[in-house]
C-alpha cells in the first residue's frame, strides 16, 4: 500500500543555475508539496465522506439523479435497468487523498469527473494483491466483489480479461441489502523499467492510483471494525457515540402540580415525591455516558441508583427538604439532556489517526437511505478539523457537564441559613443560572459549573447563595447592590423550615432593602375551622413569669449551642408572638389571683393566610421555581398555625393578593361586530393581566401587540355572540363590559342576462341571486355604474338592475358592490363578481356560412372554404377556447342551389341549435326564384313565405329568449342590378311592393342583420376574410 503520510517530508532543495539534478532532490520537492496538500486536507479541513456516494439498486423504474450522464440514447445495454447506481460524490481519506467517482478519459493517466453517477452492471471477485490492511482479519482477506459499468466491463473483456469471470449484478439482487459499498483507492508504484533509448525523460516509477468500487458482506465489514489487522479507530469512536445517542433513555422532569385536594403536609410532600421519577432511567443512562467517556463517578463503590435513590427520596433529619431534592432532580435531567444534546455534534479530529482508512471510505449499505437526522451505519461521516467547526469545544463541554453531573449528585447538601436573593435567569441552560444553595460550592462544582466562565477563567464569577469560594469583587459579593438588567429570576433560599412569618418578614426586608419588584404571600394548608364559619374570639394570655422563663433558656442554649438554629428560630418565633401582643395589650381591670393579666386581641387584625386549596381554585398557575420573576408572587406554603414552618415555594408571572392596588378597565365600545379591528384596552396598573369571560367561562379574546392589551372581536366563539362579556384586572372584576355581534352572512351571485333589442339605445337587465337573507336584513347596492339602491331581495331572492351598454361592439364591465347591515349595526361587504356585457362568440357560438352553389359564382366557393379553414380559424380560434375541434363542428360552410336567401338565413326553417348562431350568405342572384330578370316586382309566394317565416322566429329570438341569440349577414356577389335592389328594398323598405311584413327594416335597425354589397366573385381568401371580420364587428362583436 502506498500510504503518503507515513513519513512526511520536512523540506526541499532549491536549484542553482546549471544544477545536475538528482532523483532524491527532484523526487524530494514533489514529495514535500504532495506532503503538505495533503496535511492541509486532513489537519486543515477534515476527513470522511463530504457529501455525495449514495448507493441505490435500480430495478424497475428509472431516477433521473442517478442515471448516468454518458449513456448514449438508445443504447439499451446503458439503461440502468438491474444495476447498482452510485452518485458522485467527494471524500478525503486519512492519508490525504481527494476520492471522487471516475470514468476513463482520453488517455490512461487522465479521468473525468463531471457526471452525476454511475450505474454498475457487473461484478467479479477481487483479491487485493497490494495487501491492504483493512480488509485483511489475521492476515486472510475478506470477501469482496469488484463492481464495473457496461462501459468498464466491455473495456476489459476487449483487452483480454475473461468474460466468464463477471457476473451481472442481478443475480445477486437478493443479498444486496446486506451488501456494504467500499471506494478502495488501490495505490501502488510500478518499478521503473531500464533505459534503452537515448532519452530517458519519460521514464520513470509510474504512481498508480486506481479507484475500485468494492461490495463486502456487513457482517465481513462489522469484523473488520471489530478485530481487523488495522484499526479504524475514527469509524469506532463516533459509532461509539452514535449507539451511545440511540440508546439514551428521553426522559423529562415532570412538574409538581398543585390541586384543590392538596390539604394536609403530607399531601404536599406526596406531590413532589410523585414528581421525583425516571430515577433508574436516569442511571442507567448517565452510566453509559460516563463508561463512554471516562467520567469517574467517584461514588465509594455504589451503582449511580443505589446513590440516586435515596438521596432523592429520603429527607434530612433536621429539615423537610423535599423540595430541594425535587430541585436536585430536575438540575441532574437538565444536565443529562445538555449532555445527550452535544453528543451527535462531536464530528471533529484535531489530528486524524493516518491508519483509520488511508486508502478508503465506508458508503453503507446498497440503498443506504441518507434520511435527515438518521444514522447510517458502517458508512464514514465526515470529521471536520477544530478550525472549521466548534465541534471540538462541544467534547469538552461534554466532559464538564458529566464531571458537573458527578459533583451535584456528591456535593448535595441540607443546609440551613439566613434568607437571601440571588439574581438569576430563566429560560436558560442551568450553568447560565445561579448556583443553588442545597450544593456544596466548593472549587470543584465552580470549575464545571459554566463553560464559557471556566474557559476564561472566571469559573469564581458565578453568582451562588454561597459566596465564600466566588470572586472577593462586591458586584459578586452583594450582586444585588449592580446592574441587574440581564437577570430575570431571583432565587429565593433559606426559608425552608422557618416560621412562615419570619420568612415573610425577612423576604420583605430584603425586597425593601433592593427595591425588588415582587410580591411575597403565604397559604396555609389547613386553618382547622369549618368551611364557611367566622374564626372564633379567643383570648390570649402572656404570663410576664413564663416570658422570663423563655427568655433565659434560649439565651443558655444560645450560648451552650445545645441546639440547632432552626429550633432556636422556632422558639423565638414564638417568643416574638407574645411580645407582640404585649405591645397591643389592653389590660382588664381586674387581676386574676394567680398575678396573670389577660390581653385580648381582635383575631381580624392576625396576618391572615389564604387556604391554598381556594388559592389554586381561583389561580391555577403555581409553579415550583425555587424562586419568583420580577413582576411575579412568591408564595410559602405551611401547614397550620400551629405547625407553621414553611414547606415548600411557589410562585405566579404576576402581582397578585397583596394589598389591593387600585385596577380599572375602559374601552372605547360596549358593542362590535365580530369582523371590527381589535380596540385598544385603557388599563391600570398599565402591566395588568385582563381576562374576558362569559357566564364565568373565560374566552381568548384579549391579546398583547407593541406592548398594548387588545380585545379582539374575531376571536369571540360564535357560541357568545349577542351574550355579554365581562373582565377581570389581575384577577379583580371591573364594571366594563362588551358585547359581541354577528355579522350578516349571505350569498350573492349573477344570474339571467337579458339584453334589450333598440340597438340605439342598448341595455341588458341582470338578475342578482340572494341567499341567506334575513328579515331585519338593510341593503345598498353600488351597482357599478354611478347608481345606487337598497333594493330586497324578492320572494324568489332575486334583485334586477337594468345596465345601460356604451357603443355596439364596445366591451361594458360593471363591478358591482353590495353591503348588508342587520339589526345590531353590523355589516358585511360583499364585491360581487365583475359583469361583462357584450355580444360574445364562444365555444358554443356555430356559424353558417351558405354559399350560393346554383352555379354563377363558383369561383367563390374555394377561396370562401379556404378563408373558413385557414384564415377565419386562426382569428376565432381563441374564442372557441382554442379547441380546434369544436370549431370545425360549430363553423360550416353549406352549399346549396336553391337560392332561397331568407331560408338560409332562417338556417332552413330548422330548430335553434344549442348557442348563440350567426348566419352569412354569399348569393349574387335568385332569379325566378324571389324576382323575374326584369323586375322586383311582383313578389313572388317563395320570397314572402321565407321572409316572414324568417320574421317571425327573429321576433321570438327563435324561442329562446335570448335577443342575442341570432345574428344574419348576406353578403351580395359580384353586381345582379335585380338582386341588389331586391335585397335593398329588404334592408330599408324602399319599395312600395315590400312594406314591413315583407321586409327587415326594423330587424336590420336592430342589429339583428346586416346587408354588405358587391363583393366580388372569386377573390381571395383574405380580402373575403376582412369583410366578414369587418361585418361581425360592425353586429358589435369584438374579434381577436
Amino acid at each position: 500500500m502506498n500510504t503518503k503520510l507515513d513519513n512526511v517530508t520536512t523540506q526541499y532543495r532549491k536549484f542553482n543555475d546549471n544544477q545536475a539534478l538528482t532523483e532524491g532532490q527532484l523526487n524530494e520537492f514533489i514529495d514535500y508539496f504532495e506532503d503538505q496538500d495533503r496535511l492541509s486536507r486532513t489537519r486543515l479541513s477534515g476527513v470522511g465522506i463530504v457529501c455525495g456516494f449514495q448507493s441505490e439498486y435500480v430495478e424497475l423504474e428509472l431516477t433521473p439523479t442517478l442515471v448516468e450522464k454518458t449513456a448514449r440514447p438508445g443504447d439499451l445495454e446503458e439503461i440502468p435497468f438491474d444495476t447498482i447506481a452510485i452518485t458522485q460524490g467527494a471524500g478525503v481519506t486519512t492519508d490525504g487523498d481527494l476520492i471522487t467517482l471516475r470514468q476513463a478519459g482520453s488517455k490512461n493517466s487522465e479521468v473525468t469527473i463531471d457526471f452525476q453517477a454511475k450505474n454498475y452492471r457487473y461484478y467479479r471477485n477481487y483479491i487485493d494483491v497490494v495487501g491492504y490492511e483493512h480488509f485483511r482479519i489475521g492476515g486472510q482477506q475478506i470477501p469482496l466483489l469488484e463492481l464495473f459499468t457496461t462501459q468498464e466491463y466491455t473495456k476489459l473483456v476487449r483487452e483480454g480479461a475473461n468474460a466468464g469471470d463477471f457476473k451481472q449484478v442481478m443475480d445477486i439482487r437478493g443479498s444486496l441489502n446486506d451488501k456494504i459499498v467500499i471506494l478502495y483507492l488501490e495505490s501502488y508504484s510500478n518499478d521503473e523499467n531500464p533505459c534503452q533509448d537515448a532519452d530517458c525523460d519519460n521514464n520513470g516509477a509510474e504512481q498508480v492510483s486506481n479507484l475500485k468500487v468494492l461490495l463486502a458482506d456487513s457482517a465481513s465489514v462489522s469484523e473488520l471494525i471489530a478485530r481487523g489487522d488495522a484499526k479504524d479507530t475514527i469509524y469506532k469512536q463516533h459509532d461509539v457515540y452514535e449507539k451511545l445517542f440511540d440508546s439514551l433513555p428521553n426522559i423529562e422532569a415532570k412538574r409538581v402540580i398543585l390541586d384543590t385536594l392538596v390539604k394536609t403536609a403530607p399531601q404536599l410532600k406526596t406531590k413532589f415525591k410523585g414528581a421525583i421519577s425516571t430515577v433508574a432511567e436516569l442511571s442507567e443512562g448517565f452510566t453509559s455516558i460516563a463508561g463512554t467517556f471516562n467520567i469517574n463517578m467517584n461514588l465509594g463503590g455504589q451503582t449511580l441508583f443505589d446513590k440516586l435513590n435515596p438521596l432523592l427520596s429520603s429527607t434530612s433529619p433536621v429539615l423537610e427538604d423535599y423540595q430541594y431534592r425535587y430541585d436536585l432532580l430536575k438540575d441532574l435531567m437538565d444536565t443529562y439532556n445538555e449532555i445527550k444534546s452535544l453528543i451527535l455534534h462531536l464530528n471533529v479530529e484535531c489530528c486524524p489517526d493516518i491508519a483509520s482508512f488511508p486508502k478508503h471510505l465506508l458508503l453503507g449499505h446498497v440503498g443506504a437511505k441518507q434520511e435527515l437526522g438518521e444514522y447510517t451505519p458502517l458508512r464514514h461521516g465526515f470529521y471536520n478539523s477544530p478550525v472549521t467547526t466548534s465541534d471540538d469545544e462541544n467534547y469538552e463541554r461534554v466532559i464538564m457537564l458529566a464531571n458537573r453531573f458527578v459533583q451535584k449528585v456528591n456535593g448535595f447538601q441540607s443546609y440551613i441559613g439566613r434568607i437571601k436573593i440571588t439574581p438569576s435567569n430563566l429560560n436558560v441552560r442551568l450553568g447560565n443560572k445561579a448556583i443553588p444553595y442545597y450544593y456544596n460550592v466548593d472549587k470543584s462544582l465552580l470549575a464545571q459549573w459554566n463553560f464559557e466562565k471556566a474557559k476564561t477563567d472566571r469559573a469564581a464569577y458565578n453568582l451562588s447563595y454561597h459566596t465564600a469560594n466566588l470572586a472577593g469583587e462586591d458586584f459578586i459579593q452583594n450582586p444585588l447592590n449592580y446592574n441587574i438588567d440581564n437577570n430575570d429570576f431571583y432565587r429565593i433560599e433559606g426559608h425552608i423550615g422557618m416560621p412562615y412569618k419570619t420568612a415573610l418578614q425577612n423576604i420583605n426586608d430584603l425586597k425593601t432593602q433592593y427595591g425588588l419588584a415582587f410580591d411575597v404571600i403565604a397559604l396555609v394548608l389547613d386553618k382547622g375551622e369549618k368551611p364557611g364559619s367566622e374564626p372564633p374570639i379567643r383570648e390570649k394570655t402572656v404570663s410576664i413569669e413564663e416570658l422570663r422563663k423563655q427568655l433565659v433558656s434560649i439565651s443558655t442554649d444560645v450560648s451552650n449551642r445545645t441546639v440547632n438554629s432552626q429550633n432556636t428560630l422556632l422558639n423565638i418565633s414564638k417568643l416574638d408572638e407574645q411580645l407582640r401582643l404585649l405591645n397591643k395589650a389592653e389590660f382588664s381591670k381586674e387581676e386574676s389571683p394567680e398575678g396573670i393579666t389577660v390581653v385580648k386581641q381582635d383575631p381580624k387584625k392576625d396576618v391572615v393566610s389564604e387556604l391554598l386549596s381556594e388559592f389554586v381554585e381561583r389561580k391555577p398557575g403555581l409553579e415550583h421555581m425555587g424562586g419568583v420573576e420580577p413582576g411575579g408572587t412568591f408564595a410559602l406554603i405551611y401547614n397550620s398555625e400551629s405547625d407553621n414552618q414553611v414547606l415548600a415555594d411557589f410562585s405566579l408571572p404576576y402581582l397578585c393578593c397583596s394589598k389591593k392596588d387600585p385596577v380599572f378597565l375602559v374601552l372605547p365600545a360596549n358593542k362590535l361586530c365580530q369582523r371590527d379591528n381589535p380596540v385598544t384596552l385603557t388599563l391600570v396598573p398599565l402591566d395588568a393581566q385582563v381576562k374576558a369571560f362569559v357566564n364565568g367561562t373565560q374566552i381568548p379574546a384579549v391579546t398583547q401587540s407593541g406592548g398594548q392589551k387588545l380585545f379582539d372581536p374575531s376571536l369571540v366563539s360564535p357560541t357568545y355572540f349577542g351574550q355579554t362579556i365581562t373582565f377581570t384586572v389581575n384577577d379583580e372584576p371591573v364594571e366594563s363590559t362588551m358585547v359581541v355581534y354577528a355579522e350578516p352572512v349571505i350569498n350573492v351571485s349573477v344570474g339571467e342576462v337579458v339584453y334589450g333589442e333598440d340597438i340605439n339605445d342598448p341595455k341588458a337587465t341582470v338578475t342578482f341571486n340572494i341567499s341567506g337573507h334575513q328579515p331585519g336584513y338593510t341593503y345598498n347596492w353600488n351597482f357599478g355604474d354611478n347608481s345606487s339602491g337598497s333594493q330586497v331581495p324578492d320572494g324568489n331572492g332575486t334583485v334586477t338592475h337594468v345596465y345601460s351598454l356604451g357603443v355596439a361592439g364596445q366591451e361594458d364591465v360593471f363591478r358591482p358592490v353590495l353591503t348588508v347591515k342587520n339589526q345590531n349595526g353590523c355589516s358585511t361587504t360583499y364585491t360581487i363578481t365583475p359583469i361583462t356585457l357584450k355580444l360574445v362568440i364562444n365555444k358554443n357560438t356555430r356559424i353558417y356560412i351558405y354559399f350560393d352553389s346554383s352555379g354563377s359564382m363558383n369561383s367563390t366557393l374555394r377561396p370562401l372554404e379556404t378563408m373558413k379553414e385557414t384564415l377565419l380559424k386562426n382569428r376565432l380560434l381563441p374564442l372557441y377556447g382554442n379547441d380546434s375541434v369544436a370549431y370545425d363542428e360549430k363553423v360550416q360552410v353549406v352549399s346549396r342551389g336553391s337560392e332561397r336567401t331568407f331560408d338560409f338565413l332562417n338556417m332552413e326553417g330548422g330548430p335553434a341549435a344549442v348557442g348563440n348562431v350567426i348566419v352569412m350568405v354569399f348569393q349574387d342572384e335568385a332569379d325566378s326564384i324571389y324576382h323575374s330578370y326584369q323586375s322586383i316586382t311582383p313578389r313572388t309566394n317563395g320570397f314572402s313565405n321565407d321572409i316572414q317565416a324568417l320574421k317571425t322566429r327573429i321576433a321570438n329570438n327563435f324561442g329562446t329568449n335570448n335577443p342575442n341569440y341570432y345574428r344574419g349577414i348576406v353578403f351580395q356577389v359580384d353586381g345582379d342590378a335585380r338582386f341588389q335592389e331586391l335585397m335593398k328594398a329588404v334592408e330599408n323598405g324602399s319599395n312600395a311592393s315590400y312594406p314591413s311584413q315583407f321586409n327587415l327594416q326594423s330587424e336590420v335597425a336592430a342589429g339583428k342583420v346586416k346587408f354588405k354589397y358587391n363583393v366580388p366573385d372569386g377573390d381571395t381568401p383574405e380580402n373575403y376574410l376582412s369583410k366578414v371580420v369587418g361585418a361581425l364587428q360592425e353586429l358589435g362583436y369584438n374579434i381577436p
